[in-house]
């Protein structure tokens, strides 16, 4: 038991500050995360125009070695047509869909088009990025390398990054969202641009300082039963010290909350790899798609009939999906988006279509469910109402459940037992994701306030016991030295 009460003195000692940040960086958490741009925002940011005058895909891309296509898209950058294409294996190319010429950016260009795509109208300074900085730290970002930076001189001092392959926004974020980032996500995530660019060493450290910072907690909950056993009938001041008091009877009441609030922090980086993919298996893929997605669909007549589709449609962005053999494309417009084919007219696919396919996943795993769902349920929900609805549910004898929005004809989630089990221990422990209490604000508020409080106060009280303990550590040091020297 001493052994157990010491690992948690040392473990404490070494992590009270670093709880202290993780419980004080939480409140911010609550109400800003980090500057992403969303998929729905970089949309409603384009300009809608009207063009006939676009080649098809195999024309634009007939001169490129693509073998297969991952992702495909039409939009406009300063007005012109141009195709984004990613393939299989992440190579990206960027096209003018009006010639067929690669985009090629400078730093006028870049500007204009953050000016369009912002409505900003201020001064500026441009800075060409060779690596990757603070606001785009993760590694996704390096294929569109070099990136442009742009800083405009308006009142919210606002930073765009544009890609110098595709001419699109990546990135963009204001100077609140970078004062709120810092004292929220980036100190608890541990956001650091050096150690987040290296995706290997940022796993491992924050997985090795949930694990080790669990432990402490679990010691600390053992330790604080053995005091309690020791004199049960104690009053409140049990110790003469301030900080010991302040400490145990916080570690009684908040000690549980803790221990679940950094375990499920911990099962967030998917240690050990426990959690299987939430995308289709590579063999799935291609029997939703029935064959290889490829450049070969766009020809010349199917897309002359989806451009007579259009009707001269304004239209902001389309992308392409291959479902069982067909060619969809969704079409944003202002303030829509529709589902168009290739080779249909009026295509209508029902939930017996994708139940089919599901079903040819596997002869042992047949469909047991299949709905319609018009409201989120347990595991495909957003507290921020921006997850699109409705949704396909489709549920199987495994318990494997399949989430399919029809207007994209997209699995968006796919959902196995240890996935929902991870639901719950992550997003149900560490956010507090219940439904009685995340769709009921401000109690959400109001109880994850006082919890991390709670926490705070614990981590704080640590941190003066911490340095207590290194002083008298120290002390014991220099008397032995003492006593060594006097012999």
């Amino acid at each position: 038991m001493k052994k157990i009460i010491s690992l948690h003195h040392w473990l404490g000692t070494f992590f009270c500050a670093l709880f202290l940040i993780w419980f004080l960086s939480g409140f911010v958490m609550m109400y800003q995360s980090f500057p992403n741009l969303s998929e729905t925002e970089r949309i409603e940011m384009l300009s809608s125009s009207v063009n006939t005058e676009v080649l098809s895909p195999k024309t634009v891309f007939k001169n490129d070695t693509i073998d297969e296509i991952s992702q495909l898209r039409l939009n406009y950058v300063l007005n012109r047509p141009v195709f984004h294409l990613i393939t299989d294996q992440g190579g990206i190319f960027s096209k003018y869909a009006d010639n067929g010429q690669k985009v090629i950016l400078t730093k006028e260009i870049a500007l204009k088009i953050a000016t369009k795509n912002t409505g900003i109208i201020a001064n500026s300074t441009i800075q060409i990025l060779a690596e990757l900085d603070q606001w785009i730290p993760r590694t996704k970002y390096l294929p569109h390398m070099p990136i442009f930076k742009i800083e405009f001189e308006d009142e919210n001092n606002t930073l765009v990054y544009i890609s110098s392959v595709t001419g699109e926004l990546l990135a963009m974020n204001t100077s609140s969202e970078r004062f709120w980032s810092w004292l929220g996500a980036i100190p608890h995530w541990i956001y650091f641009k050096d150690i987040r660019i290296h995706n290997t060493l940022w796993t491992q450290l924050v997985t090795w300082l949930a694990a080790l910072g669990f432990i402490m907690v679990i010691t600390g909950i053992i330790t604080g039963l053995v005091r309690y056993k020791k004199k049960p009938n104690a009053k409140f001041k049990r110790f003469k010290n301030k900080w010991y008091n302040y400490h145990y009877y916080f570690g009684l009441v908040f000690g549980v909350f803790v221990c679940t609030w950094i375990f499920s922090g911990w099962m967030s980086m998917t240690p050990f790899g426990w959690t299987p993919s939430t995308q289709l298996q590579k063999e799935e893929i291609l029997k939703w798609q029935m064959q290889k997605h490829t450049i070969n669909y766009y020809n010349e007549d199917s897309w002359s009939s989806f451009l007579n589709l259009l009707e001269q449609k304004k239209f902001k962005e389309i992308s392409f999906i291959f479902f069982q053999n067909n060619v969809y494309a969704q079409v944003f417009f202002q303030n829509t988006s529709s589902l168009y084919s290739l080779y249909n007219a009026n295509p209508s696919l029902s939930i017996d279509n994708y139940q089919k396919v599901v079903n040819s996943f596997s002869p042992e795993n047949e469909v047991k469910e299949s709905i319609l769902l018009k409201e989120y349920d347990n595991y495909y929900y957003s507290r921020h109402n921006d997850k699109d609805l409705p949704i396909i549910r489709i549920k199987t004898i495994k318990d494997i459940t399949y989430y399919i929005n029809p207007k994209t004809t997209r699995v968006v989630y796919k959902c196995a037992t240890k996935n929902k089990i991870q639901r719950w221990i992550y997003h149900g422990l560490h956010s507090l994701d219940f439904s009685f209490l995340a769709w009921n604000r401000p109690l959400w508020d109001i109880v994850l306030f006082i919890l991390l409080t709670g926490g705070t106060v614990l981590s704080f009280s640590a941190t003066g016991l911490g340095v207590k303990f290194i002083k008298r550590k120290n002390r014991k040091r220099v008397k032995r030295k003492e006593k060594k020297s006097k012999k």
